[in-house]
């Protein structure tokens, strides 16, 4: 196998909306340490978070790390900041 074709993989939208909110969890994982609290799920590509985060900025950041995840159409931020 070609190393293009293994990087184009990798950029290619997930083919369900489980792999998709796999593959958010993973990156918010890697991205941000405090997401223990969030718990991510998807319907039609759109990324649904809940939980809690500890302010206002937190809950910017964790949408932007989700919308940056290839497949991610859009972003339901149920965030609340204790």
């Amino acid at each position: 196998m070609d190393s293009g074709t293994l990087e184009s993989s990798r950029d290619d939208p997930p083919a369900n909306d489980a792999l998709l909110a796999q593959l958010v969890r993973g990156t918010l994982g890697r991205r941000w340490r405090g997401t223990s609290g969030i718990n991510v799920s998807s319907c039609s590509f759109v990324v649904t978070l809940h939980g809690t985060v500890g302010s206002v900025g937190e809950r910017a950041q964790v949408e932007n790390i989700a919308r940056m995840v290839p497949g991610v159409e859009d972003v339901a931020n149920r965030l609340k900041v204790a």
